[in-house]
């Protein structure tokens, strides 16, 4: 795909990835390409003209930062899935593709094309409870249901903490769990190296489609992290015995849901799409999360 338009968005707590992005923009318009700004950023680049990054129509979306600032922008133009390329500013940054030393090289290889489009799996959740919708205003509802769309994961725990959560599990309708702990998350293979993992979930091949189920402090001590096909419905039920709960998206949105709500999980129409170059997972994963072994 020939690169035409490009936006940029960054982490702005960072003085460096602001250095960063301005560098990015620089370059970009030194080689003819159209430039949009984030509003933010371009106030901070002191620029006349951004847009908010939910009217992004360029060709590709720059994102400068770590993680969180990639699943941010992932979840705001998820439904226009425009292939983004991220350059890692954060501490791990798992989900970026090029480091700012490389920022040149990299660039230049992308607007010639030589780039490839990897189509990452989100889930979505639908809550299914009215009294939870009481002190969210702010969420757009349809009858008695909110809907999230994530691309790592959503986790749904104890809105008390230390306090146990009770869940019934199920997939399709068979059931995985029933019992306490801190609570569980459900991820999509994107989001298998982030907090899945570290609640001692598996490492998964990015050319599998799959979701994993990961139980946080379970009671049951034979419990153990189950991975299963993207195409599954997966349901889970807070039940009355135990704590209510708090439903996370990504780590960003946070929904508090009683006893006796049911969360439906499922493969998302959407797809988040990253812009790949040469690195492949196997070499990021030894170099981002294996490093200190």
């Amino acid at each position: 795909m020939e690169v035409e338009s490009v936006t940029i968005t960054s982490r702005l707590d960072s003085e460096y990835a602001i250095e960063v992005a301005e560098k990015t923009f620089k370059l970009l318009k030194k080689k003819g390409v159209r430039v949009i700004l984030e509003e933010n950023l371009a106030k901070r680049l002191g620029e006349k003209k951004g847009i908010n990054i939910k009217e992004a129509n360029s060709n590709i979306i720059i994102v400068v930062g770590g993680d969180g600032t990639v699943l941010r922008t992932a979840n705001l133009i998820k439904e226009k899935e425009i292939p983004l390329l991220t350059i890692n500013v954060g501490t791990v940054g798992f989900l970026s593709e090029i480091n700012p030393t490389e920022l040149e090289d990299k660039i230049s290889t992308v607007l010639k094309g030589n780039y490839r489009i990897e189509e990452c799996t989100r889930i979505k959740g639908t809550i299914q409870n009215k009294t939870s919708t009481e002190a969210l205003k702010e969420i757009t509802i349809t009858k008695t249901y909110i809907k999230r769309d994530a691309l790592n994961e959503i986790a749904i725990i104890t809105g008390t903490p230390l306090k146990v959560i009770n869940l019934t599990v199920k997939k399709d309708g068979n059931q995985l769990f029933s019992g306490g702990g801190d609570g569980v998350i459900i991820s999509t293979t994107t989001g298998a190296t982030a907090y899945a993992l570290s609640a001692g979930g598996p490492i998964i091949d990015p050319q599998l489609d799959v979701f994993v189920v990961v139980y946080l402090a379970p009671l049951k001590i034979n419990q153990r992290p189950m991975v299963i096909p993207s195409n599954s419905r997966i349901e889970v039920e807070i039940n009355h015995d135990g704590s209510d709960g708090m439903i996370i998206a990504d780590g960003q949105e946070h929904i508090k849901t009683p006893v006796g709500t049911k969360i439906i999980l499922e493969k998302s129409e959407n797809k988040t799409r990253f812009i790949r170059i040469k690195r492949n997972f196997y070499e990021k994963l030894h170099k981002r999360l294996i490093k200190d072994v």
